[in-house]
């Protein structure tokens, strides 16, 4: 029995020998370790390596031989018994034993400052609700526009007044002399109006057979970049489809820092929640469209006035903008959007004698003549749209120093990303070619009411897009593929496209709804 025990101690030591002795080196032990992300702690240099007596692949630290609580062996059998043991650990401090505290600080300063808001889905789905299609992030970046599929745009009906750009505006307001955003609370904003409530649409009934506003197109376009929840409602009557939103809809609200994807409720109690400073937001973006304009100027020829104005309305209180009514066209799709234009100025033309073909017909020549004479309003003014940036926590925008707006729009880009593109794809569709960044900050930072404009950055909306990275070939093939799917049902039917909370890869992001046709019905008697 002995003998038998001896031998057994000595096989035993035979395989720590070997154990022991047959260790990765230095090299084999850093490229093992250095993949593994998720690792608590890894060797830092070959040293570190060279003077390691056991390292553990599974949970990947080093571990002291003499300390039996915290030994581990290599032995690929004693898994389970080593994952069971660290589930035991309960209060094991991961940065206190594995993680150096000072590498963890000094990742966290290059983090951008982020709050955190408590938000939940914007619906919750009946019992009644037929489930069409379900997208997912990467079944939604899968969609792509057939590159056969010519995208096409023409301007129907241009409603309101558009008044010129003030001019030397980007040299009166800057860091150097900041203008306080003048209040228009008085003021009537129409913007909010929905795709059913406008009659300048029923007008144009026979010129599409999809209808819908700029800020649905967008929030659809975008849905891929979209963390916050929405939900919209599409009616399909006969060969029409109208995609509207509800009213007091969260479409309607401008977010800020809405690319922060981890909900809290630590602000809930102050002017900085969520909805406030959506709220603040949205009121800045709608007085900033009437400070930039010059009222003593010559408006815009447009087709007519602002479509939502009836004759009790106080002129004084009207807004000053116009009314896109634009057509686009993808094959047997023909998509009118309502599209809002803040202002128009001069346009710079842009010629390029390279492109031009020196060598031309007289028909040609006849042609480009016409074309000129047709296009003549169109070709001396340019539409620009103006939106703002604002900032609540810190007055940054202020900063004076050389390079500091290339900086905000790097910080803006990543807090504000989802916004940004939203601005891109309502220029885009509008056919802008050129927009306005107004940055915004607050005079006191414990007030939202009182705000001050720091300048502006120009730029143009194909670069816009560009560096947000929005591809228009997915943006329309989402589009497109929803359409398909509501025009698979032969009869009338009511639908709800939600998107739900998030942006996780393998989770629901984008779902159909088939809704019964009293649904909204039942929904607008109990509001």
């Amino acid at each position: 029995m002995n003998s038998f025990n001896k031998e057994e101690e000595e096989e035993k030591i035979k395989e720590d020998t070997f154990l022991i002795e047959n260790l990765p080196g230095a090299k084999e032990m850093l490229s093992l370790a250095l993949p593994n992300i998720n690792c608590l702690y890894y060797p830092f240099s070959s040293n570190e390596c060279q003077n390691l007596k056991v390292f553990d692949f599974v949970s990947q630290k080093n571990v002291n031989e003499s300390d039996n609580n915290n030994f581990v062996s290599i032995d690929i059998k004693n898994v389970p018994n080593q994952q069971k043991a660290k589930k035991n650990k309960k209060n094991q401090n991961f940065n206190n034993n594995n993680v150096p505290k000072k590498n963890v600080q000094q990742k966290n300063q290059y983090l951008p400052p982020q709050p955190k808001f408590k938000v939940s889905q914007s619906i919750n789905p009946d019992s009644t609700w037929k489930i069409i299609v379900d997208y997912n992030k990467l079944r939604l970046e899968k969609i792509v526009l057939n590159k056969e599929v010519k995208i096409t745009a023409e301007n129907k009906l241009i409603l309101g007044k558009i008044y010129n750009l003030i001019e030397d505006i980007d040299s009166k307001i800057n860091v150097f002399n900041p203008a306080t955003l003048n209040n228009y609370e008085n003021m009537k904003f129409f913007g909010n109006v929905s795709t059913l409530e406008d009659n300048s649409m029923k007008e144009l009934i026979n010129e599409a057979n999809v209808f819908l506003t700029d800020k649905i197109m967008s929030v659809i376009m975008t849905s891929v970049y979209s963390s916050h929840p929405w939900h919209l409602k599409i009616k399909k009557l006969g060969d029409n489809i109208y995609i509207d939103k509800m009213d007091n809809s969260e479409i309607d609200l401008v977010t800020v820092n809405e690319s922060d994807e981890t909900p809290s409720d630590e602000l809930d109690n102050n002017i900085n929640n969520y909805k406030r400073l959506a709220i603040e937001a949205t009121l800045i973006n709608e007085f900033i469209k009437e400070q930039i304009i010059d009222l003593n100027s010559e408006p815009y020829n447009c087709d007519g006035p602002n479509p939502f104005v009836d004759e009790d309305t106080n002129p004084e209180q009207i807004e000053h903008l116009g009314y896109v009514y634009r057509v686009w066209k993808l094959d047997n799709l023909k998509i009118l959007i309502r599209c809002q234009v803040h202002s128009y100025q001069e346009k710079v033309e842009e010629i390029n004698v390279a492109e031009k073909n020196i060598i031309s017909s007289d028909e040609d020549e006849e042609e480009e003549e016409e074309d000129e004479e047709k296009n003549e309003n169109e070709s001396k003014y340019e539409f620009i749209n103006v939106y703002a940036l604002n900032e609540f926590d810190k007055n940054s925008y202020l900063n004076k120093e050389t390079g500091a707006v290339t900086s905000i729009l790097k910080k803006e880009l990543i807090n504000n990303h989802l916004k940004l593109t939203k601005w891109g794809v309502n220029c885009y569709l509008a056919g802008i070619e050129k927009l306005k960044l107004a940055f915004v900050t607050r005079k006191n930072l414990k007030d939202n009411n009182n705000h001050l404009i720091s300048g502006f950055y120009n730029i143009k909306t194909k670069e816009l897009l560009k560096i947000t990275n929005f591809n228009p070939s997915i943006a329309w093939g989402i589009f497109k593929d929803i359409i398909d799917f509501v025009k698979q049902t032969k009869e009338d039917s009511s639908f709800i496209l939600m998107k739900t909370l998030g942006t996780t890869t393998a989770k629901s992001m984008l779902k159909l709804y088939n809704v019964p046709e009293t649904y909204f019905e039942n929904l607008e008697e109990e509001e």
